[in-house]
């Protein structure tokens, strides 16, 4: 079993409910990329972000440089990111995702990752959000897209 193996099951078992972005994403909707963390919007309901408080406690989670998370760092409507023994977590905010969660929830397909069911983002999300964003890495990410997909899906198809 892989860290981001872990980290899928310990999010699902504790019941968070997220939905998957970033490298893991793209790679499920066919762009050949390496990754080094997981990136995931979270739902910002309180009762959502005291399970990931919890997790947070349970994995021992740091900030990446490995020093303490501040007190109020896992909090509504912040995205917080986190290093553990299994590896790192950035957790999105639906305000920085710039989609709201129950939308992207809605629209978003389980797929397995590392053997894990997890809910990936729709390709049409996926590219909203990296367009919205902008750097070179997103763009970088878009032309791979393209390149696997041909014209790319816009938020409203």
């Amino acid at each position: 079993m892989t860290g981001f193996s872990r980290i899928l099951e310990d999010l699902n078992e504790v019941g968070v409910r997220y939905v998957l972005i970033g490298g893991i994403a793209l790679i499920r909707h066919g762009v050949v990329r390496a990754t080094r963390d997981i990136d995931a919007v979270f739902d910002p309901a309180e009762d959502n972000v005291e399970r990931i408080r919890l997790l947070a406690t349970k994995w021992k989670a740091t900030r990446p440089d490995g020093s303490p998370l501040p007190e109020g760092a896992i909090s509504v409507g912040r995205s917080i990111h986190l290093r553990t023994s299994n590896g790192d977590l950035d957790l999105v905010s639906e305000k920085t995702a710039g989609i709201r969660f129950d939308d992207l929830l809605s629209r978003a397909e389980v797929k397995k990752v590392d053997g894990v069911e997890a809910p990936i983002c729709s390709l049409a999300d996926l590219v909203a959000m990296k367009q919205a964003v902008g750097r070179e890495r997103d763009l970088a990410d878009l032309a791979d897209l393209r390149a696997a997909h041909g014209e790319l899906p816009t938020a409203d198809e």
